[in-house]
């Protein structure tokens, strides 16, 4: 027996190295780095940031680097607190973010090891799920999103204690559920924490109606010599009952399509259909009451009390995992109140990542659409699916073959065990949830009548590939009335995480739960089907195998020539057919072999060498289709000065800045020599060309400070000042940009970024005609000279081929702007804001209007008056009266000085000299937690501007310390401190309780 453990854990160790040193250890080396997408740009810099914080030996509060200043504890995905940040305490930075990955995956394939071993799979079951799961593509991929990967790698612990609690009543999985809902939060994924929490409140409700049925057969036995019933046949009605209701759900939802446009107030932005706002405090109502049901349920107890005390136990775990979170999770929600996302108006872009339909086919043939990875060979675009297009969460969905089809032989959503049941249901609400707006009657009803020229009503067209969260023409969304939208508004905050593909998670972790036990199954001899599923897919596959083969010169001519490009060049049809030639021969291959092995299974022959030789199979085909997803590059390239950066170093030693100062990087745009050619160092190429033109957030550990950039979530109130727009342009303006007269471009609100202190434009050298937002900078042109290259390199005769060649490879200019404000300045004039009350478009249009106009070339609106920032402040009325005596409306004279520096990021002194009482404005964000002292006197902080902060200041010289003492951190920090004493004594009282000796039995 101790052999065969021994043999069974061998063969884990090698087929665990099998799968990770291909795809995880190639990045665990000291001059290479995992750099690709956020991994690179986003999770890199601000994680350093972070660590930096400590090693300075203060706690990471804020950063002052991006969108004048933004929480950084606050900032979920900085994932703070998280104890696994442990790492980069103890490795140079470097290793510590490699090795921070490297962890995470591998303790996705343990923890789904463990749990699987606990629920009684064999072991070599439990490590082919574990390898399913974390190797599959959905969770390795997410090494470009760590929070995720975080996320996914607590989840199979999570599933275990939620079972341990509610089949067998375990008090310590209580506390193991809390540890796990709170690495979930801390580690930047607290919407696994949330989804975690409906999965356990389903199989809670599953379990108390079936032990209800059960007690109720037991009650209503039949007579003696009656026929018991079977069960199935008192439900042939289900089957026509499910296709009325489909055919209900269409209907209904087709007809509100048609109607509720018609019932949309008017207004631009198009509003939201006025009753949505009052949808999650109605679904709130009616959970609450649901809830206040169950609990007298439970305090009058009984077989109805059970789901009760079942609810209440993973309750009390969730609301003790908030306590030991609440140090981070209070700063968050804090932050996240007052972002987009909290938008009174509504709705949220909720669709992005939408996972197509079509794209189950990855989980059987391998990157058989092809990949857009050092050359391009992604084919189907050349076929448009219909609606807008998604962008792609993971560029697979393989999940390994094998293990596919032993969870499809091992799925059941009737008659099973519970547990099996349980997670054949995540699967499958997962994937539906998963394909978001493509389950809507809407999208399909307007994809037939695209397709097919039937009239589906007046429901609009399709959504476009720009389209608003509110469709502008006020037709509803193409998911709309989908399962991701019921989704959406059916459970209370679920509408803040966005992302349909995100769901994929738990369909992964289900899928491979089910694999380890459709192994067992297997090798008992109980799923024979399992040898017709592999053999009948080996033989589609070797078919259309033969198909492509015989086809592939016609195949290639008809790929040929279709304009499709991506970041990778353009489609090279060689390559898209190579791909798909491969992804049948694995699929044949991997196929074949399991069915081989299913005969060999049922003949009971070969033991543990059979187990040992699938648990290979697993990982090798795993390790083949998946290794190209994870993307290393040079260590070096996140090393030494970004050349913008250098630039506007030597710009300013030139001509210096009397204070700190902004740059603006345009949101992300790419060379044209990405799309024109391939490379097989692109991956280098992006990261080499991002970090030099300072793409966010790469510049925020070198001195930079970015004017405004989009992360996960930016104040509702900044977002107003820096959102682009259409506007048309005439006369000398549209001949300068040459355009047409009357040209409708894309333009930004340009006194935004100079009255937030942007001394500098990173920009594009090509703008594409004006019309995009990635290129449109008609407004970043006036009042600018050129810093890099010289305005001679464009205008020159004789370097048509250096511009050229610049324009496709380097595709950047750096701009000094002249209109820049500083960082602070005085003024004794004011407009008074009306009430804002909540974060509504309504409230805001106007007042933001009239600050940001300055009839500028771009935006000249005769019906808008313009004002002046450097003598005008923007003030709330309530503000007014106590500001008077600062506010005699006097211009702020040359003799007057204002001073700011930042000893440190969460403190900003600013010395100023007043000739006369005055308001000094810093464009720092208003925030709480800010506190102010005018020499070492307490003052109070005025919201200037909208969202700057203002400070009422008295005639003569002063120092004014604005302070970052957030009392969110603090009242958190308590309670953690409270939760963690809480959890220490139960577990001891846990662990003193299991060490007890059972009761003496009676004589």
């Amino acid at each position: 027996m101790r052999q065969s453990a021994w043999r069974t854990a061998s063969w884990i160790a090698i087929s665990f190295a099998i799968a990770f040193l291909p795809c995880i250890g190639k990045g665990l080396r000291g001059d290479r780095q995992f750099g690709f997408r956020d991994a690179a740009h986003y999770y890199y810099p601000l994680y350093e940031r972070v660590q930096r914080e400590w090693d300075a030996g203060r706690w990471p509060l804020w950063e002052p680097e991006e969108n004048g200043g933004m929480p950084l504890l606050g900032n979920p995905t900085a994932a703070v607190l998280y104890p696994g940040k442990l790492i980069y305490a103890a490795m140079p930075y470097p290793w510590a973010a490699r090795v921070y990955i490297a962890a995470h995956v591998a303790l996705a394939f343990a923890g789904t090891l463990l749990v699987l071993r606990a629920w009684g799979v064999s072991g070599t079951g439990s490590a082919l799920g574990a390898l399913t799961y974390a190797f599959g593509s959905p969770i390795l991929y997410q090494y470009c999103n760590v929070i995720y990967l975080v996320g996914a790698a607590w989840l199979p612990l999570g599933f275990l204690a939620i079972d341990r609690w509610l089949t067998a009543g375990s008090r310590p999985a209580i506390l193991g559920l809390t540890a796990v809902l709170a690495m979930q939060t801390l580690g930047g994924d607290p919407q696994s924490a949330y989804l975690l929490g409906l999965c356990g409140g389903g199989y809670a409700a599953g379990l108390a109606w079936i032990r209800s049925r059960s007690s109720v057969a037991e009650q209503a036995e039949p007579a003696d010599g009656a026929e018991p019933t079977t069960g199935r046949r008192g439900r042939w009605w289900a089957i026509p009952l499910a296709v009325g209701l489909v055919v209900a759900w269409f209907y209904v939802t087709l007809r509100l399509a048609e109607i509720l446009p018609r019932l949309r107030p008017t207004g631009e932005p198009t509003p939201a259909l006025p009753w949505m706002r009052y949808v999650p405090l109605v679904m709130l109502g009616l959970w609450s009451l649901v809830g206040l049901r169950i609990l007298g349920g439970w305090l009058r107890g009984g077989r109805r009390g059970r789901l009760g005390g079942a609810l209440a136990g993973m309750a009390a775990a969730a609301v003790l995992a908030a306590g030991l979170s609440a140090a981070q999770l209070l700063p968050v929600l804090e932050f996240a109140g007052q972002t987009t996302r909290a938008e009174a108006d509504g709705p949220h872009e909720v669709y992005p990542f939408s996972v197509a339909p079509y794209r189950v086919v990855e989980a059987i043939w391998p990157g058989i659409f092809g990949a857009a990875s050092r050359t391009n060979s992604s084919w189907m675009d050349v076929f448009k699916f219909p609606g807008a297009r998604q962008k792609i969460w993971v560029p697979s969905n393989y999940l390994g073959l094998m293990g596919l089809l032993l969870a499809v032989s091992a799925f059941g959503l009737r008659g099973g065990a519970p547990r099996r049941v349980w997670l054949s249901a995540i699967v499958l609400l997962g994937l539906l949830g998963g394909f978001g707006e493509y389950t809507s009657p809407i999208w399909a009803s307007r994809a037939i009548a695209e397709a097919t020229g039937w009239d589906v009503g007046d429901i609009g067209p399709q959504d476009h590939d720009q389209v608003t969260p509110i469709r502008r023409d006020r037709y509803l969304r193409d998911g709309d009335g989908g399962i991701y939208w019921l989704m959406t508004n059916v459970f209370p905050g679920f509408k803040q995480f966005r992302y349909p593909a995100k769901l994929l998670t738990f369909t992964c972790f289900g899928l491979a739960a089910l694999a380890g036990m459709g192994w067992d199954d297997l090798m008992r001899g109980r799923r024979k089907r399992v040898i017709p599923l592999a053999a009948g897919l080996a033989l589609l596959s070797f078919v259309l195998l033969i198909l492509v083969l015989v086809n592939r010169r016609e195949l290639i001519a008809r790929l040929s020539g279709r304009g499709i490009v991506t970041l990778f060049g353009p489609l090279d049809p060689e390559a898209a057919i190579r791909d798909v030639t491969f992804a049948l021969s694995q699929g044949a291959a991997v196929a074949t072999a399991l069915a081989v092995l299913a005969i060999l299974a049922q003949a009971r022959r070969g033991g543990g060498v059979l187990g040992g030789l699938a648990l290979v199979a697993v990982a090798a085909d795993l390790a083949l289709a998946n290794a190209s997803l994870v993307t290393i590059v040079p260590q070096s390239l996140f090393d030494g000065e970004p050349d913008v950066a250098k630039l506007i170093r030597e710009a300013e030693a030139k001509d210096p800045s009397p204070g700190p100062f902004r740059i603006h990087r345009m949101p992300i745009w790419s060379p044209p020599a990405w799309f024109l050619r391939s490379s097989p160092d692109r991956e280098s190429e992006f990261v080499s060309w991002e970090r030099a033109t300072l793409q966010p957030k790469y510049g925020i550990n070198l001195g930079i400070d970015y004017t405004y950039t989009k992360g996960v979530a930016e104040l509702y109130d900044l977002e107003w000042f820096f959102v682009g727009f259409e506007r048309s342009v005439h006369g000398a303006t549209a001949k300068d940009l040459g355009v047409a007269e009357g040209t409708n471009i894309v333009v930004y609100p340009r006194r935004s970024y100079d009255i937030w202190n942007s001394r500098y434009f990173v920009l594009p050298s090509q703008s594409n005609g004006w019309t995009s937002e990635e290129r449109g900078y008609a407004s970043f042109l006036e009042g600018t000279e050129m810093v890099h290259p010289l305005s001679e390199f464009f205008h020159g005769k004789d370097n048509e081929a250096e511009r050229r060649d610049w324009a496709e490879k380097h595709d950047y200019q750096i701009r000094r702007n002249l209109q820049a404000f500083p960082r602070s300045w005085i003024v004794r004039d004011f407009r008074p804001l009306p009430p804002l009350e909540q974060l509504s478009r309504r409230e805001r249009g106007g007042p933001m209007q009239e600050m940001l106009h300055a009839g500028d070339l771009t935006w000249k609106d005769p019906n808008l008056p313009v004002y002046d920032p450097r003598r005008i402040a923007w003030i709330r009325g309530d503000d007014v009266p106590g500001l008077r005596p600062y506010l005699n409306g006097q211009p702020q004279k040359a003799t007057e000085t204002v001073k700011v520096s930042y000893p440190r990021p969460d403190r900003v002194v600013v010395e100023a000299n007043l000739d006369a009482p005055g308001l000094v404005v810093l464009s720092d964000v208003y925030y709480p937690g800010w506190t102010l002292t005018i020499d070492d006197k307490s003052a109070p902080i005025y919201k200037v501007n909208m969202l700057m902060r203002g400070a009422a200041v008295e005639k003569g010289t002063h120092t004014l310390v604005f302070r970052y003492e957030p009392r969110s951190f603090r009242l958190g920090g308590r309670i953690s401190i409270a939760s963690l004493a809480i959890s220490a004594i139960l577990v001891l009282a846990l662990a003193v309780r299991g060490r007890r000796p059972p009761p003496a039995a009676d004589a």
